[in-house]
This record gives structure tokens, C-alpha cells and sequence, in this order.
């Protein structure tokens, strides 16, 4: 048992990129109702709520992510033997502790929300709420192919509705077209994430995409939900053209580049599926990176 493998099981990287949805929910928000200036982070509750938003998050998903490993070991075994609980860094019973610890704070958290929230008491509910659809997706999820698939990518992009009820009782339509273009972009990597991981899914059954219906056809159907990801991206810089006033001037920044890097994930899967399925997978987790900065940096 080590540190190292309490943290690396989280997977911190994906937690934190998740964890930028609710800090995208609240800035929205916060900026389509009362506008947004740097001094509002300190005269305002908006400092506390991003901070105490973000935490719920975090511990919430990393819960799902330990859960997803102790369900997943056999399959570990054969595609990720370094992970923390195949290579004997942690024990199964330590990984059930860290997710009831990781639950309770991630709650604690929404209750400490609550005073600050614009829903209330429903601030806790839906962070339950966000707590069992993560486990059940890490439980049941991967058997449940495209459904499960689906699962994993409401669950990532939860944050964007947490925050942007929190902050003003309202999802504006910018937000909603956010989820669907983190959403499709998601379900376009769980697709190559079939493809790329079928060896090992063969030992829990795994019904992906890949297995059930070939690479070929997984390949084709991660290429269209990343083109719906892309045109996602766009659509609130159309949208200003229109008068609407969705983002900010600094949205232009990232646009582009994670546009590119989610556009060349779909073609990288066509070309070849097995060969590219690495390469492609990191370039729609570098897209969505780069999407969920410049959603950000579009609230400014």
C-alpha cells in the first residue's frame, strides 16, 4: 500500500478535467444573469461555490473511477496490469474504504454548498443524485455496451448542470449545448476505447461497440459522434453572430485547436481502427481538454 496508489486510482486527470464541467456550469451562469467581473471571486459567494462545487466533483467521480477498478480487475489483469489493484499496490477491501471516504466528503461538500446555492436543499440531491449514476455506470456500466456508454458521458458532464443550478435555477441553452458536445465527444472515446481495449472485454463479456458489432462499425460510430463534438464546439460563436451573446470575445482562443484535435480523432479511427485506436483516443481527450478550457475561458 503506498500514497501513490490512494491517488493514482482516482485517476486524477480525468477527475480534474471532469471537475472543470461545474466550474463552466457556475461561471455560465453566473455570467448570462449578473454579468461577471475577477472581483466578483471575492465579494461574492462565487468564490466558495466553485471551490466547494468543484470538491463534490471531484470526490464524487473519483469514487466512480475506484469503484469502476475493483469491478474491472480481471479485465485490468490483461489491459492495465500497472493499476493500482491488479498489480497489488492496494487491496480490494482499502479500495472499498477509499470510496465510502471519497462519497462522504463528496456529500459533505454539497451540504456545505447548500447555504450558497440557488436550489437549496436540492443542491445535495442532485450530488446524490450524480453519486449513483456514477456507481451504477462503474458496477454495471461496461456490461451494458452503448447504454453504459451513455452513462459514463452524463456522468462526466454532470458538473455543467451542478453548477449552473447552483448558481441561478436555471440551465441556459449554451449549457445544454455544452453536455451534448462533451457528451458526443465522450461517447465518440468510449467507442475507441472499445476498440482499443477488446482483448480484455472479452473477459467480463463486455458487450462495446467493437465487440458486438465489429471495429469497422465502432470506428464509424465514435468518427460521428466526434463530428457532432466539433460542430458542438462552434455553435455558440454562431450563436453570437445571431445576437444571443452565448460567450465571451475570449472564446475564439481554443476553439480552433480543440476543434482539430477532436476532428483528427475521427479521422485517425477511420483510417486504420486497431492501429489508431491509441493515438485517437488521446486526441479526443486532448480535444475535450482544450473544449472545456476555451467553455471556460467563454464565460469570461
Amino acid at each position: 500500500m503506498s500514497l501513490k496508489a490512494f491517488i493514482t486510482i482516482t485517476r486524477p486527470g480525468n477527475t480534474f478535467v471532469g471537475a472543470l464541467t461545474t466550474i463552466i456550469g457556475v461561471l455560465t451562469s453566473h455570467r448570462l444573469v449578473y454579468g461577471f467581473d475577477l472581483a466578483h471571486l471575492f465579494t461574492t459567494p462565487l468564490g466558495l461555490v466553485l471551490l466547494y462545487t468543484s470538491i463534490t466533483y471531484l470526490c464524487i467521480a473519483a469514487a466512480g473511477n475506484v469503484v469502476n477498478d475493483i469491478y474491472d480487475l480481471e479485465i485490468d489483469r490483461v489491459n492495465r496490469p500497472n493499476r493500482p489493484l491488479p498489480s497489488g499496490e492496494m487491496s480490494v477491501k482499502q479500495a472499498k474504504v477509499w470510496t465510502a471516504l471519497l462519497i462522504f466528503f463528496g456529500l459533505l461538500f454539497s451540504i456545505f454548498t447548500i447555504p450558497l446555492s440557488a436550489v437549496g436543499i436540492w443542491t445535495l440531491a442532485i450530488a446524490a443524485l450524480f453519486c449513483l449514476v456514477g456507481l451504477i455506470y462503474a458496477a454495471k456500466g461496461k456490461v451494458m455496451g452503448l447504454l453504459g456508454n451513455f452513462a459514463v458521458s452524463v456522468s462526466f458532464a454532470f458538473g455543467l448542470f451542478y453548477g449552473s443550478l447552483v448558481t441561478s435555477q436555471l440551465v441556459p441553452p449554451v449549457i445544454w449545448v455544452y453536455f451534448i458536445t462533451a457528451a458526443s465527444v465522450l461517447q465518440g472515446r468510449e467507442a475507441i476505447k472499445g476498440i482499443e481495449d477488446i482483448e480484455g472485454d472479452e473477459l467480463r463479456d463486455v458487450q462495446t461497440l467493437a465487440r458486438k458489432y465489429g471495429t469497422r462499425t465502432a470506428a464509424r460510430v465514435a468518427a460521428v459522434f466526434n463530428v457532432i463534438g466539433v460542430s458542438g464546439f462552434f455553435l455558440p460563436w454562431f450563436a453570437n453572430w445571431f445576437g444571443l451573446s452565448w460567450v465571451g470575445p475570449l472564446y475564439i482562443i481554443l476553439l480552433f485547436p480543440g476543434s482539430l484535435c477532436v476532428a483528427a480523432s475521427a479521422i485517425l479511427i477511420l483510417r486504420n481502427p486497431i492501429r489508431n485506436a491509441s493515438r485517437a483516443s488521446l486526441a479526443d481527450k486532448l480535444g475535450a481538454f482544450l473544449g472545456l478550457v476555451n467553455f471556460i475561458l467563454g464565460a469570461l
